[in-house]
């Protein structure tokens, strides 16, 4: 087993699964604005890469000038919504039980004030120390600024010694230029074969398999 100091966890598609919500969500705004509603499989290809990219995808004939009004329309719903099915995986909170000893932070592209709300309410911010939106920093995955940003606030001076764990290539490309291991976590949300292309160090199938990787 390999012993680590911290463990960044991404957010959607890998500690909670929000699909559905997401979903409803971008078919909302889709009937808004009249056009073909996504499926919840290609919504969940859309996910990955901060709010504004999200609308985009959804609305690709939008123009530059009403993506403030899309994005301000999505955000209103989605945050009435957010939890309506929305939940941890299975095995999410046991994982985070037996980690609590280390330092843990959440790094995501998801808006932070949402991700916060939603840590909140499922009962599992208190295992981190530190969150990371998509808007707090200039930079979002997979730019390394977030998770070195993390390291430096968790008071971790070697890289080497912490795990980036996510559904995405950004969370691995993230990771990697920042100097951290990678953990890839196949995921209902994202696509799982361009995850394998990303060649994390270590690939899991769910998050209970942590605890038998690091320790």
């Amino acid at each position: 087993m390999i012993p680590v100091d911290a463990l960044l966890f991404d957010l959607d598609g890998t500690l909670i699964d929000s699909k559905r919500d997401l979903a409803r969500s971008v078919q909302h705004l889709q009937r808004q604005y009249k056009v073909a509603l996504s499926s919840e499989t290609e919504v969940g290809l859309f996910v990955g890469d901060g709010v504004v990219k999200l609308v985009q995808r959804a609305l690709p004939q939008l123009s530059d000038s009403a993506l403030d009004d899309a994005v301000a329309a999505f955000k209103k719903f989605y945050r009435d919504h957010c939890l309506d099915h929305t939940r941890p995986y299975p095995g999410v909170r046991d994982m985070l039980k037996h980690f609590q000893h280390k330092k843990m932070a959440v790094v995501t592209n998801k808006p932070v004030r949402i991700s916060g709300f939603m840590l909140d309410r499922l009962e599992l911010s208190r295992y981190f120390k530190v969150l990371i939106g998509g808007d707090s920093l200039p930079k979002k995955k997979p730019h390394p600024e977030p998770i070195l940003n993390a390291l430096k606030t968790l008071g971790l001076r070697d890289p080497k010694r912490s795990v980036v764990v996510g559904d995405s290539p950004n969370d691995i490309r993230a990771g990697r230029a920042a100097g951290t291991r990678t953990c890839g976590v196949r995921s209902n949300i994202g696509d799982n074969r361009n995850l394998a292309n990303s060649k994390p160090d270590f690939m899991v199938r769910n998050l209970t398999q942590l605890t038998r990787i690091f320790r």
